[in-house]
């Protein structure tokens, strides 16, 4: 039985579905970004514990072809990340009234939320950057592919918006020539706000070079490795991360 509908919102002309939990208005809230193969719901029940731990409301959105959301309108092409950070999310925070935000990305969700902190116009508190992607190296890509082959597992493949063609045009066009040079050096390098860095120790996507690479462009990281996990650490460790993100959130307005 699928849970009921989140509400939706309108940016540019498209309807993409959002949630929140929690409280705490007072304080900058927490936007949530999800991976490539991703959407609101697959957050499961880290927003609200995390809501729950740090008393700041907790936001998320599925991007366009995800979830609740519209299908995409064009095809997936080069250049799809910084559209995202640039015009979407400045768009989606100026809709849902989040003048101060701190975002919270995993995977692509990192980078973009790293590529808005570094580039957009409008004020950016902290990033969680979760296994952030930086570039494209021939592990990542192989990764994509075993991805690709094994398909989409069952909560993606029963949403409402088109996920299988979304996911076919992401993993063939991460794993081609669009993207064979990619990397958002230029953009991270205009990241001022603190910065916490989390990644799995035994992440077959992202290797530690992704994070030290980090270290190199931003002016304020901590990073962290967690040990016993994978790709995605709020999953294997929820409560390790919630920890983490608890004690950088309490130094940010």
């Amino acid at each position: 039985m699928l849970p009921p509908p989140m509400p939706s919102i309108r940016i540019n002309e498209y309807s993409y579905e959002y949630a929140w939990w929690g409280a705490g208005e007072e304080k900058a809230p927490l936007l949530l970004l999800h991976e490539a193969a991703g959407h609101a719901k697959g957050w499961g029940e880290f927003p609200r514990r995390l809501a729950e731990a740090i008393d700041r409301r907790v936001y998320a959105y599925s991007r366009l072809g995800w979830g609740e959301s519209e299908p995409l309108p064009s095809p997936l092409a080069a250049g799809y990340l910084e559209k995202e950070a640039l015009d979407v999310l400045p768009e989606l925070r100026t809709a849902l009234r989040l003048d101060r935000v701190i975002l919270i990305g995993f995977q692509e969700g990192a980078s973009i939320s790293l590529i808005h902190a570094g580039a957009s116009s409008m004020p950016v508190e902290g990033v969680i950057a979760i296994s952030p992607l930086l570039s494209v190296d021939d592990a990542l890509k192989a990764e994509i592919r075993k991805l690709h082959q094994r398909g989409l597992p069952e909560s993606i493949e029963a949403t409402a918006a088109d996920p299988d063609r979304t996911f076919d045009q992401w993993a063939r066009l991460w794993t081609g020539p669009a993207f064979a040079q990619w990397q958002m050096d230029d953009f991270v390098r205009g990241v001022t706000c603190p910065v916490l860095g989390l990644r799995g120790e035994h992440d077959g996507f992202t290797s530690p070079g992704h994070l030290e690479r980090l270290g190199t462009l931003v002016k304020q990281l901590e990073p962290v490795t967690l040990s016993g996990c994978r790709h995605a650490p709020h999953v294997d460790k929820p409560a390790a991360v919630v920890t983490a993100v608890s004690a950088f959130a309490r130094l940010l307005p």
